[in-house]
């Protein structure tokens, strides 16, 4: 077939609570189109959610561009857009092929292909297979031989030999950021919940996890793989230099894998005088950082850590493979803490057989620790993972099929734990976030410490929605009025 037009779509839709962040997966992949084929493809980048497009108006951007192919990154949260704009995109232009990656096709590309409507898969990493996959179909050569793809074959899901993970990070280009509105992300809550200094941009600078947790699903494999210090500050000079880009997300499974790599960093935006704000909004391993690098990290710029606790249940720790030494983590948050850096901590409430005195104990680990802000998670059971096939084994009598995607959020609308026990989850979170909140100290140490913009007040409306969720439902009805005034009137930003 004939290739000369790609549209690849960061599929989603906005909803309460969400946060945003540039698709790297699809920045990375544009420039490894852009350097293996100079100037052969015209690439159309659509990011649905961002923008706020319909499926309509997806669609009629589809027609005006008309592409050969059109290629999807989607987590599984946003499964239900990308079928819904794959399914429209196959009525209207049956040769068009239609290509999965990202998260969801990694774990659930038989569900995917099932639909009829994405012809194929790409899994795990896209670099290397996805420009193989384009010379296939462009040369009609068989795609059992692109190793790293699924698709129908004789009325099943099949795969190609795995394709090995990259081993040479630095091999990659740097992603496309030409490509981003970095003003329009600055109008948007980050990942973070908020930033210190716009614009901002979010930045990978390893791939891949060592540790086993039951609730993940593990994307990039258990090798840890590098990029080179000065690789990355390759890319973080790009940014603020060419880009005026002045804070960094870094979004690591664990950037403190290397210490030694960690602070060599940290060093080298000191040493050459880059001046950027850094946050951690992905997580830490708590247990695996030390006093020097919280030091080198509030040197170079660091404002915000957060550090992935989960649960102060010793039991629930090996249950879920997490194994964190949860008094070193107490340790570590107090260094940070008294570093002058904001101190976050992911948890999640309502584990599988997790009991309420367990619940209580991680509010309490909460309370007790030096922390600015928490997130209460409630836990979502994936499928396919090792959590769901705990929770079975927990709960051998419920009913585990009926799964609905946008139901996989932390913010669904039944809580699992309420699904599984007499317990309402929701009430649980609710008053785990009045518990830690409503404190003079932790109201008085936000308003003083937290960066002083927008997004403090964004913030703080966060946090009154958690512990009183009357004003979701607040929220939700202005939104159309909302999103009315400002298409019609041009008030309120985006």
């Amino acid at each position: 077939m004939e290739i000369k037009k790609i549209m690849l779509i960061k599929p989603g839709r906005r909803y309460g609570g969400m946060g945003y962040g540039q698709p790297l997966g699809l920045l990375f992949l544009i420039s490894i189109l852009r350097r293996r084929f100079p100037g052969k493809y015209e690439i159309d980048f659509v990011e649905q959610a961002l923008y706020d497009l319909d499926n309509d108006t997806l669609m009629a951007r589809f027609r005006k561009f008309d592409p050969d192919l059109v290629g999807f990154s989607a987590c599984s949260i946003e499964a239900g857009e990308m079928e819904a704009a794959a399914k429209v995109i196959k009525q209207l232009k049956p040769a068009c092929k239609t290509v999965l990656g990202g998260p969801h096709a990694s774990f659930f590309f038989d569900w995917a292909l099932k639909s009829g409507n994405i012809d194929l898969v790409v899994m795990n990493e896209g670099e290397t297979t996805f420009p193989e996959l384009l010379e296939a179909l462009e040369q009609d050569r068989p795609l059992e031989a692109v190793k790293g793809l699924a698709f129908m074959k004789d009325g099943q899901p099949f795969q190609t030999p795995e394709r090995e993970f990259i081993e040479d990070l630095d091999s990659l280009p740097l992603p496309a950021w030409d490509l981003i509105d970095f003003s329009r992300y600055s109008r948007q809550i980050t990942m973070n919940g908020y930033y210190h200094s716009a614009p901002w941009a979010m930045i990978f600078t390893t791939r891949a996890c060592p540790f086993k947790c039951a609730y993940c699903h593990c994307l990039f494999g258990k090798k840890v793989r590098k990029r080179s210090v000065e690789n990355v500050l390759a890319e973080i000079e790009l940014l603020t230099q060419k880009y005026g880009v002045k804070e960094l997300h870094i979004v690591d499974d664990i950037f403190n894998i290397d210490l030694d790599r960690a602070k060599k960093i940290c060093d080298e935006i000191v040493a050459r005088k880059i001046k950027v704000k850094i946050c951690f909004p992905n997580g830490i391993r708590a247990d695996m950082m030390d006093r020097e690098l919280i030091r080198k990290l509030k040197a170079a710029g660091c404002y915000c850590i957060t550090y992935a606790v989960e649960t102060a249940s010793p039991r629930l720790q090996k249950l879920i493979s997490k194994n964190l030494d949860l008094e070193k983590t107490k340790q570590v948050i107090a260094w940070t803490y008294d570093e002058g850096i904001i101190t976050q901590a992911f948890t999640m409430l309502g584990f599988p057989t997790e009991s309420l005195d367990e619940l209580k104990m991680t509010v309490d680990y909460a309370l007790d620790a030096k922390l600015l802000r928490v997130f209460f998670f409630t836990v979502v059971v994936y499928p396919r993972t090792e959590l769901l096939e705990i929770a079975k084994k927990s709960y051998p009598d419920f009913d585990f099929s009926g799964y609905d995607w946008f139901d996989l959020l932390y913010w669904s609308q039944t809580p699992f734990y309420s699904r599984v026990t007499p317990y309402d989850g929701f009430k649980i979170q609710r008053n785990a976030y009045r518990r830690f909140y409503f404190r003079p100290h932790i109201i008085f140490n936000i308003i003083r410490r937290f960066p002083k913009n927008r997004t403090l007040l964004l913030g703080i409306w966060w946090g009154l929605r958690a512990s009183f969720p009357i004003l979701f439902k607040i929220q939700a009805a202005f939104r159309p009025v909302r999103k009315f005034l400002h298409q019609h009137l041009g008030l309120f930003s985006e």
